[in-house]
């Protein structure tokens, strides 16, 4: 049987967030604020744009104190409507 344990994490740990989301006009002020709404102030930067045009990708590292703060930025990020993947 695999072990599908977490790995262990020693907090606080800086952790690299990767938004892959839709081209919308204010995506990235969305997504900024909703940081902002949880207490991240961390730049957001613009990183590439697919091919076609229609996603683009936001990186933000968080120095995150614990893994269900880690958890809770990851699935408010993914709540964001036009987001398609956080990694």
């Amino acid at each position: 049987m695999i072990d599908q344990k977490q790995p262990e994490l020693e907090f606080p740990v800086d952790c690299h967030f990767k938004v892959i989301a839709e081209k919308l006009d204010g995506i990235a002020f969305v997504i900024e604020t909703v940081l902002l709404g949880l207490g991240v102030t961390s730049p957001l930067t613009a990183g590439n744009e697919s091919k076609g045009g229609k996603y683009v990708t936001f990186n933000v590292t968080v120095r995150v104190d614990s893994r269900e703060q880690m958890n809770r930025i990851d699935a408010e990020l993914r709540n964001v409507q036009g987001v398609k993947m956080v990694l």
